[in-house]
């Protein structure tokens, strides 16, 4: 089966469907606040939250062998996962900040004077709600959420 080389109208024309398919705003029911409207953010703003989550979590895997019959085996894995806390909250205040307009509003911003307007989310959220909001975020702007609806109807 030959494949036609796609040209340029037709490859605008492709870009422009995915583009039309990405979720741009999401209503999320906030524990204790209702129903909030965020926006997706810029990519690149996706790819930071992305990396500067994965800098946070160091993972570590520790073999011990043991031999039988003059073979080394391996007896136990054991892994063991250090997660720099700080490092976590501060990429997840900072992506629910960016994703979020209200949080970014000049009334909420003189509000809250006093931390600095990345520290926001957490200030009104806390530590866990924010952490927890951006996974939900980065969840249904980069689609695995849609992903997963997809496979649940597949399977029934």
């Amino acid at each position: 089966m030959d494949k036609k080389v796609l040209g340029l109208k037709d490859f605008l024309k492709k870009a422009a469907e995915n583009e039309e398919k990405k979720v741009r705003i999401a209503h999320i029911d906030v524990e204790g606040f209702g129903l909030i409207e965020f926006v997706r953010p810029r990519e690149g703003v996706m790819i930071d939250y992305l990396e500067e989550i994965t800098e946070t979590v160091d993972i570590t895997k520790e073999k011990t062998h043991e031999e039988e019959n003059g073979k080394k085996k391996v007896s136990v894995v054991k892994e063991n996962t250090k997660v720099k806390i700080r490092g976590l909250i501060e990429a997840a205040e900072k992506f629910v900040y960016l994703c979020c307009p209200m949080l970014q509003a000049k009334e909420t911003l003189a509000e809250y004077s006093h931390v600095s307007p990345y520290e926001v989310p957490t200030a009104i959220f806390g530590h866990n709600l924010t952490i927890e909001l951006a996974g939900k975020l980065n969840d249904k702007f980069d689609g695995s959420e849609a992903r997963k609806k997809v496979k649940e109807e597949i399977k029934n």
